[in-house]
């Protein structure tokens, strides 16, 4: 048996649900499967938390009969779906990201210098082997800064990290380290750099 090629959890009416826990189980059991969250109403904090979950799709009940069986079909195709109230968070998203970072913070008393290194370029979307090169270090350890830098901030996962640290314009505490084509260090000033 092939098993289920889409599974539609409703939430309910603002209920708290363990995602990470859910969508980790039904990975377990049905890896093929697309996830899609099917909610009572739209709330920009329950989209990233299910996309951050591993979510394919979060739909809104208020959506029309034929919207719905499209959005279906575009996530069983592999497409992500997501509710077009989200588009209403996109300018203040773009004006944080291009303002000079606020103050936020402090990081410096947080995080280790490499795990600060670490963050910023995971905050760019560098992957782990990327960041390793970069840094000169192995992947191995790239992922144990990693693991460092979400318990200390108490968060779960990358998406969560980017996601709090343009939230909070994060302060990376000092220049950014990056090594020029001659092989020399270069700074740049500056907290999150895209």
């Amino acid at each position: 048996m092939a098993g289920p090629h889409l599974i539609v959890l409703d939430t309910g009416k603002g209920e708290q649900l363990d995602l990470q826990a859910m969508f980790k189980g039904y990975k377990a059991s049905y890896p093929q499967a697309r996830l899609v969250i099917l909610a009572e109403s739209f709330e920009f904090e329950g989209v990233m938390r299910a996309f951050a979950a591993g979510a394919d799709g979060y739909i809104v009940k208020e959506i029309g009969c034929q919207s719905l069986m499209e959005s279906l079909r575009l996530i069983a195709l592999g497409e992500k779906v997501m509710p077009s109230a989200l588009a209403q968070f996109l300018p203040e998203t773009m004006e944080r990201r291009t303002r000079p970072a606020r103050p936020g913070p402090d990081l410096a008393g947080t995080l280790s210098e490499r795990e600060i290194e670490t963050f910023r370029r995971m905050c760019r979307g560098e992957p782990n082997k990327v960041i390793a090169q970069n840094l000169g270090i192995t992947e191995a350890t790239v992922k144990v800064h990693v693991k460092a830098i979400l318990r200390k901030l108490h968060l779960k996962n990358r998406t969560q990290a980017v996601a709090w640290a343009l939230g909070e314009g994060a302060d990376f505490g000092g220049p950014d380290r990056r090594r020029s084509a001659a092989g020399h260090s270069s700074t740049t000033p500056g907290a999150i750099a895209a």
